[in-house]
């Protein structure tokens, strides 16, 4: 992403923090464009104005960005109607705005390795930090049914940025062609290989750290609690950033944030569910759902949630049951935004502290033994 188009972004958000975007957007469009597109831009308008009054407390750069997103998404069927393909088109022509800003990294580098599913990809992402190294293993979101290292290569350069650590992300299989437990599974051997194999692509197996968003949380906290009762599990500790980790789709904020404007709905999530757990058993295994696990034990948790978010409320309840079991772990509220933001923090100023935060957390939970 170039400079310029960041820099008019942010202009956006400083215009629009002042209340003004909406008029100096449609007054430009209609100085410029012809009739056609001027209708087309009234059009737009009109689509947008029914979530300004749900962007208004917004971070000033959240509501911008999102304005400009789902400006593109205007004439699509909601998520929840859309089939898996046209979900995965969608979400890989969105990547350049999850990926912008990111930073360049001296070496980044692919493999495929075997997991259950077959074969997948693992990108390895070096900031410059000598073998054997540290390596936060990233597990992606998109509700078990979108995403791939592409979609996420910001958030994993963001992530061996920020912390200094070796990031390896990896291309788990998807439902609903392949339903829990299967995606879990490509997870944990990917873990495995990483501790046994992992060497050739300078990984230290005794510093490993797990870091997941929205679905990609519920699986790296999955992994935590499959590799629990390894003599010697090799999870140091384990980042989950606005996580689902229930069935829950009646919560407080499920009701107050999951109609629409804020990217995930409860609709959206109802889907995802469906997708990923089409098999009622499934529903009660903690592995599935980890709400319903028992949570002693566990690495060092670091739990973040995003204020404006169907799903704030499964952080919030799992913060308080880690802290009920004793297991080390911290909350952090992150105000303004919506679910999805570390994806969006090239746009968004705000985030690049909360994710130095988190890099803090995964170097602290990696270092060598005193």
């Amino acid at each position: 992403m170039t400079a310029s188009r960041r820099d008019l972004l942010k202009a956006v958000g400083a215009v629009a923090a002042a209340g003004e975007a909406s008029n100096v957007l449609a007054q430009g469009a209609a100085s410029a464009a012809s009739g056609e597109r001027a209708s087309e831009q009234s059009d737009t308008e009109a689509w947008l104005g029914q979530f300004e009054p749900a962007w208004r407390p917004l971070d000033p750069q959240s509501r911008a960005v999102l304005r400009i997103i789902y400006a593109r998404l205007k004439g699509l069927p909601p998520p929840a109607q859309l089939p898996p393909g046209e979900l995965r088109r969608i979400n890989a022509e969105l990547a350049f705005y999850f990926n912008a800003g990111a930073p360049a990294l001296p070496h980044v580098e692919t493999r495929t390795i075997n997991v259950p599913s077959g074969r997948v990809r693992v990108r390895i992402y070096d900031p410059g930090i000598a073998a054997p190294a540290p390596t936060a293993i990233l597990l992606h979101g998109g509700g078990w049914v979108m995403g791939s290292i592409d979609t996420y290569d910001g958030f994993a350069r963001q992530i061996a940025h920020r912390s200094g650590l070796r990031c390896l992300s990896v291309d788990y299989a998807l439902a609903p062609e392949h339903p829990f437990p299967m995606p879990l599974e490509d997870c944990i051997a990917t873990v495995q290989w990483a501790a046994s194999e992992g060497s050739a692509l300078g990984i230290d197996a005794q510093r490993l750290a797990i870091v997941g968003d929205s679905a990609g949380a519920n699986l790296a906290l999955a992994v935590c609690l499959a590799l629990r009762e390894a003599d010697n599990s090799p999870i140091r500790g384990a980042a989950l950033l606005y996580g689902a980790y229930s069935l829950d789709l009646e919560t407080p904020s499920q009701r107050t944030y999951g109609g629409g404007p804020y990217f995930l709905g409860t609709a959206d999530m109802a889907r995802y569910l469906n997708d990923y757990l089409p098999d009622q058993a499934a529903r009660q295994n903690p592995l599935a759902v980890p709400m319903l696990a028992n949570l002693t034990k566990l690495p060092p948790l670091y739990i973040a949630a995003c204020e404006f978010d169907p799903l704030l409320n499964d952080s919030e309840r799992l913060a308080a049951r880690a802290k009920s079991a004793g297991v080390p772990s911290e909350f952090h509220l992150w105000k303004g935004v919506v679910h999805g933001a570390v994806s969006l923090m090239g746009w968004i100023d705000a985030m690049g502290p909360a994710v130095d935060r988190v890099g803090e957390f995964l170097r602290h939970n990696t270092r060598k033994p005193t």
